[in-house]
């Protein structure tokens, strides 16, 4: 079977080759890519929404009984690292956007939505992992500190510190994600409200007209309109709010079906050519590709969907088009590539033309694999109380 082999690949190759290739031990913390040829990255700047994403796949993996024996060592020692570094005390606190993590420079300073949330995510399962208090405070500092530094009176929270324009649904998808692992996780009842509040957003301002599609940029009061780029819709993003809204109707015991049935119907409507099982980058709404460009990640979270889809209606034919996905998966991202890596992205004839392997999508083949050892149920992802 096919998503048996995917498992076993991230299992066995991919997560311990990012466990070595994958960590500067030297300066203690993960980069931010490797080359083709599987060499690590040779400069040092990372970003903290990407060294957080990999702290979180060995945490969670280690808390799974699934990651290499030095998974979660690492992984706290990144945080130490991280946290050391970027986090920003003050009024307007929380973590700087990027960093070097050869000389310990902040090469951004801005407090992002999009970074915070990926923190968060992380100390949900180093906390999960490990039950050291300390993290469980962090977690409440770095609440705290979105809630303040990041507040906007227009709904959900602002994009960054510098209040930077257009407004972006994907932050705010993240910090469901990460509000999601923090209830699921058993860190503290409190973060039902920041849940709640995330994703009520999906209704309010991101689907628009009544069946979607899902939009991505908006003006600062939540306005659609060109100007802004709200006509670049991405389906890998409608494929990920499935996975998210599935996870959000068993936390909170509500059903969203026809919304998870819109956002998928719209991903594959707009985002696949008849010749090709991959989606496109980015389309419009009629369904032209607007980038020459098929990264994995989303191929990854069509994947999530179709499992996520299967688990809430039952039935032969998502878990059949999950089984094609990966087949297809398998047979181009991961063929002719160094061990434990893959092809990023493959051009609209589904032929690799990707310049490096971004770790960021190590982050998204661990969610998909996740979803496949802890089944369904909110019960699988409660490991430590």
């Amino acid at each position: 079977m096919s998503l048996d082999q995917l498992k076993v690949l991230f299992l066995g190759s991919i997560l311990p080759t990012w466990s070595t290739s994958g960590f500067d031990d030297r300066h203690g913390q993960f980069v931010e890519y490797l080359e083709l040829d599987g060499r690590p990255q040779q400069d040092g700047i990372v970003r903290t929404r990407t060294v957080a994403r990999q702290i979180y796949v060995h945490a969670h993996a280690s808390a799974l009984g699934v990651a290499p024996s030095s998974s979660l060592a690492m992984a706290e020692k990144a945080f130490d690292n991280l946290h050391r570094i970027t986090w920003v005390s003050g009024t307007r606190s929380g973590y700087a956007r990027a960093f070097d993590r050869s000389t310990e420079a902040i090469t951004d300073p801005v407090r992002d939505l999009y970074d915070n949330a990926c923190v968060l995510l992380a100390l949900s399962w180093l906390f999960a992992a490990t039950g050291k208090d300390g993290y469980r405070r962090q977690i409440d500092h770095t609440v705290a500190a979105i809630d303040r530094t990041l507040k906007d009176p227009f709904g959900g929270w602002a994009e960054d510190s510098d209040g930077t324009l257009p407004r972006r649904q994907n932050p705010h998808m993240h910090y469901l994600e990460a509000a999601l692992s923090l209830c699921e996780t058993g860190v503290s009842a409190a973060h039902r409200m920041a849940e709640k509040k995330a994703f009520g957003l999906l209704e309010s301002h991101f689907l628009v007209g009544p069946h979607g599609p899902l939009h991505e940029q908006f003006g600062p009061h939540w306005e659609v309109a060109d100007k802004f780029g709200s006509n670049v819709l991405e389906p890998g993003h409608m494929c990920e709010w499935v996975w998210l809204t599935g996870r959000h109707d068993t936390l909170t015991q509500t059903r969203h079906d026809q919304v998870c049935a819109d956002l998928l119907a719209h991903a594959l409507r707009i985002g696949r050519s008849k010749n090709s099982p991959f989606l496109v980058d980015q389309a419009s709404a009629s369904g032209m590709p607007l980038t020459n460009s098929k990264r994995l990640w989303p191929q990854v979270e069509m994947l999530k969907a179709l499992l996520t889809q299967h688990r809430r209606l039952g039935g032969s034919w998502y878990l059949a088009k999950a089984e094609n996905l990966s087949s297809a998966m398998l047979e181009s991202y991961f063929e002719n590539v160094p061990p434990g890596c893959w092809h990023d992205r493959l051009d609209l004839g589904d032929h690799p033309v990707g310049s490096n392997i971004p770790a960021s999508s190590l982050y998204h083949l661990w969610t998909a694999v996740a979803e496949m050892i802890i089944g369904d149920g909110v019960q699988a992802r409660h490991v430590a109380g």
